[in-house]
């Protein structure tokens, strides 16, 4: 059979696996409420895939795994997993989980051709395993199409996500590296830097952008500021100032007393300096 699209399911079910006393008290509900709603997603989006897809699940319920299994047959679902050890090297325990695909492949008999095959992203964290375990098998299989990130179809990890009003995708020219911009439910911008062909967390391809500190600020998931090193305050500089930032960092660039189309010119002005093979 010959594969048109994979979809990558990256740790599904995270939240569904703690309990509810954990819940409770580390304040997760929404991210809880999310994923029982993209769950059905998924669900109701495997219902209708063709014979042409692969779903590789990445670890989660073994439940939501054969469910998923029942609807698009044995040899279109593939759950991926690898022995992983206590300091093992990240890219060699991207090389076991690629072997457990491959091992699928050559069970039954599928082709997949990396210049044509398309590709989603599904799962959690939309701003972490998503994106990095993706990349990391997408560069692995030699894919030349950059996978689609649904967000619709993840779990975010930052709590200043819920109740976003709009989001876009914004894609730097000659690079597989994009933006993700978010108007959020207060009307401020963020903005996170994802590559799309290579694996998130070992890629150091610097990615430089001018930023007013007046008007943009990075921080990572949580909200803790990263730049600028003090907090900005009356009188002090408003000059541009280069920054530099990796897919590795997972920071967010977040607006302050800035409408998003002015926050999109910043974004998409980004430079990305290919490193040297």
């Amino acid at each position: 059979m010959k594969v048109n699209n994979l979809v990558f399911l990256i740790h599904p079910t995270c939240y569904q696996n703690v309990y509810s006393e954990a819940v409770r008290r580390n304040n997760y509900a929404l991210f809880l409420d999310r994923e029982l709603e993209v769950t059905q997603r998924w669900l109701e989006a495997v219902r209708g895939q063709n014979a042409g897809t692969l779903l590789l699940q990445l670890y989660g319920s073994t439940e939501l795994f054969a469910t998923i299994q029942e609807s698009l047959g044995e040899p279109n679902a593939c759950f991926v997993k690898a022995e992983y050890s206590e300091g093992l090297d990240q890219a060699e325990y991207h090389r076991r989980l690629v072997a457990c695909i491959y091992g699928h492949v050559e069970k039954y008999d599928l082709i997949i051709d990396p210049a044509t095959v398309s590709s989603e992203i599904w799962g959690a964290s939309f701003e972490g395993c998503a994106p990095g375990y993706a990349g990391a098998f997408a560069q692995a299989l030699g894919l030349k199409r950059p996978p689609q990130m649904k967000f619709e179809m993840t779990v975010y990890d930052s709590r200043f996500l819920y109740g976003a009003r709009r989001w876009e995708s914004v894609p730097l020219p000659g690079s597989d590296i994009e933006a993700w911009l978010f108007e959020c439910h207060d009307g401020s911008g963020a903005a996170i830097y994802q590559a799309r062909l290579s694996a998130q967390w070992l890629d150091q391809r610097p990615i430089r952008v001018q930023l007013d500190p007046s008007r943009i600020l990075v921080c990572n998931k949580r909200g803790h500021t990263a730049w600028p090193p003090q907090p900005w305050g009356k009188g002090d500089s408003q000059e541009l100032q280069p920054y530099t930032i990796t897919t590795a960092d997972s920071h967010w660039l977040r607006t302050v007393g800035m409408n998003l189309d002015e926050f999109r010119e910043v974004i998409s002005a980004a430079t990305v300096e290919e490193t040297q093979e």
